[in-house]
């Protein structure tokens, strides 16, 4: 029977993957014959422009001559996103130290599978703008000091309006690409480099409990599943910057391929065979991948940008995602546009208050914004969304938009997540939904293909993350709106009724099926339970149950269900099913039932009461 249930596996196992593949391949194919579609309408819509002269050139943003001109750095997602939005109306250059846009998310299966590349890699856009490849030294208001990778001199490049997406840096390499690697056969010769001496190790050891490191670890183990894998972080959990479930998921799938995790354990120093813990612990291994943070690329800031930047090297920013005004070491706010000089875009004249950095965008890696949101390619983009379209208000004289209200319509942006687990599996989460397995692996190819295909300016790319883009916040503004921010690293806990009789069986289903036992339990009366409602804001009602976990606080339904969530299957896919309809549809039943509980349950007498471990009575807090 051994045998048998291990082959059975195997075949199950590998029709799986045929069957993503094979879903995979048909999308992809569907949407290049899409594309070309496309491609066709836009030839035959010049030719007509040019032939009969149906519809007249797009103007420059605002009816400006000469148009303005804008310096876009960075050519990674945010970047990509405003040149692509601006190209049309404005004179657009685009400056970054390599020819070519890669696919981060995807790189780490560069690692393992170095020919990869090709899917993920494409020449920088120089259709509709000037492509200058160069390292930026300085930023002034008005200019970038430039130095050209080719070797020439140090130049100036004006603009009038600038946009910063310079990304971030990683030293685990080669994740980012190097000054070294301006090209793309340079950049193939280092995965080369890399994936060779990955397969030739026995014994791999990642620093860092992130996306990144899980991510790497998971290609390492599905490419080479016989090497001895450790992952060492100095958290408790894995992914603790995304929701629970995530991290739970992305332990079980490594744990079952035989990598050894190690939590609570900071790394203090590194080489390139070894690490020593925090206590002074050392371990080995024939290669050791730091994966322990991604410092924002803000060193040509410093030079003149010093005082805006965030402790982390982050530059801050207003809500117009414009460069915010700063104070110096002294006290004095930073110099001033001059009252009544004239403006040489638009010819309008200044006012006194407005800052010399005012026409200085920040977007992605390298943004403080007040939001605080996590740093994803996602954001970068929404970030792009509003500085591309306050650029063009600017232009224009129109009041500017806020982020993130002016990309998603809302005060908060979705929180959306996608890891993958090797090329067959993964995580997804939207707002709190977790999806996993095969769904999210395909759901994480289909993304890269899109977002390859946008930046190369293909139509169904661009065309895709627009719908893409504007269905998603419209769920995260109806259906599915973001749970409230919480303090990072909560510890989920449930406040219940506790003298209802349905509460206390609820808490009871819940301690037999929360396998992983990471709900807390309190009761709403207790003082510990008071205090942690006026902590939150929250009055005291009885009439409905409380979650708080790493999402923020929850009531009612939402509560009931999250719990649920966290129950295994098929209450997980109860929650799924449930989630999407709207909280108030959701609450009408859940009222309806907290009002006749006592009726029709009973109050709980202390008859319910199990007989409770050490761990399970460290669950409940009373005091």
């Amino acid at each position: 029977p051994r045998v048998i249930r291990k082959q059975a596996g195997m075949i199950i196992r590998k029709w799986r993957r045929v069957a993503i593949d094979t879903v995979c391949g048909s999308v992809t194919l569907s949407l290049s014959l899409v594309d070309l579609v496309l491609v066709a309408l836009l030839c035959v819509q010049r030719v007509a422009c040019d032939a009969f002269g149906l519809m007249a050139p797009r103007p420059p943003a605002g009816g400006l001559e000469p148009r303005p001109s804008v310096v876009v750095v960075g050519g990674s997602f945010a970047g990509l996103w405003a040149q692509r939005e601006l190209s049309d109306s404005f004179d657009v250059t685009l400056v970054d130290r390599k020819d070519y846009f890669e696919y981060t998310p995807g790189v780490l299966r560069l690692f393992t599978r170095p020919s990869h590349l090709r899917a993920i890699a494409r020449p920088l856009p120089r259709r509709r703008n000037k492509l200058l490849l160069a390292e930026v030294l300085e930023v002034h208001p008005s200019e970038l000091r430039v130095r050209p990778i080719d070797g020439g001199e140090e130049t100036s490049l004006p603009f009038d309006y600038l946009l910063l997406g310079l990304g971030s840096t990683y030293g685990c390499a080669p994740i980012r690409p190097t000054e070294r690697e301006p090209d793309l056969p340079s950049r193939q010769a280092s995965w080369d480099a890399a994936a060779a001496r990955l397969a030739q190790a026995e014994s791999v050891l990642i620093a860092g409990g992130g996306p990144v490191a899980v991510e790497l670890a998971a290609e390492i183990l599905e490419a080479y599943p016989s090497t001895q894998l450790t992952l060492v972080t100095s958290g408790r959990t894995l992914c603790s910057a995304l929701p629970a479930a995530v991290g739970v998921e992305c332990r079980q799938w490594l744990e079952a391929r035989g990598a050894s995790l190690i939590f609570e354990s900071p790394v203090v120093s590194s080489r390139p065979d070894s690490v020593t813990l925090r206590g002074g612990q050392k371990l080995a291994a024939d290669i050791v991948y730091m994966c322990t943070g991604a410092p924002p690329a803000s060193e040509p800031l410093r030079p003149t940008l010093l005082s805006h930047l965030d402790p982390s090297g982050r530059l801050r920013v207003n809500e117009h995602l414009e460069v915010a005004a700063a104070t110096s070491p002294d006290g004095d706010q930073e110099p001033l546009v001059r009252p009544g000089s004239e403006d040489r875009v638009s010819g309008a004249r200044a006012q006194a208050g407005v800052s010399r950095w005012r026409r200085v965008y920040a977007m992605g890696d390298v943004a403080a914004h007040p939001s605080q949101e996590l740093k994803l390619g996602h954001t970068a983009e929404l970030n792009a969304h509003v500085a591309a379209a306050n650029v063009v208000r600017a232009a224009r004289g129109a009041p500017l938009l806020s982020y993130p209200h002016g990309a998603v319509g809302a005060s908060r942006s979705p929180r959306v997540y996608a890891i993958s687990l090797g090329a067959y599996d993964g995580v997804l989460a939207m707002n709190g939904i977790v999806l996993m397995g095969a769904v999210a692996a395909i759901a994480k190819r289909l993304i890269e293909w899109s977002k390859v295909a946008a930046c190369e300016e293909r139509p169904v790319g661009t065309l895709f993350w627009r719908v893409a883009d504007s269905f998603t916040a419209w769920l995260s503004r109806t259906l599915l709106p973001p749970p409230p921010a919480a303090p990072h690293e909560v510890q989920t806990t449930l406040l219940f009724d506790g003298v209802c009789l349905l509460c206390s069986s609820f808490v009871h289903f819940v301690i037999d099926h929360n396998r992983d036992e990471r709900i807390r339990f309190c009761a709403l009366q207790s003082e510990a339970g008071k205090e942690m409602l006026r902590a939150h804001g929250l009055p005291l009602d009885v009439s409905t149950v409380v979650l708080i976990d790493e999402c923020g606080v929850h009531v009612r339904s939402t509560a009931a269900l999250r719990t649920l969530r966290l129950c295994g299957l098929p209450f997980r896919m109860l929650y799924a099913a449930l989630i999407v309809l709207p909280a108030p549809a959701r609450d009408l039943g859940y009222r309806a039932v907290a009002a006749s509980r006592y009726r029709l349950f009973g109050k709980d007498k202390g008859e319910s009461c199990r007989r409770m471990s050490k761990e399970l009575r460290g669950r409940f807090l009373s005091s």
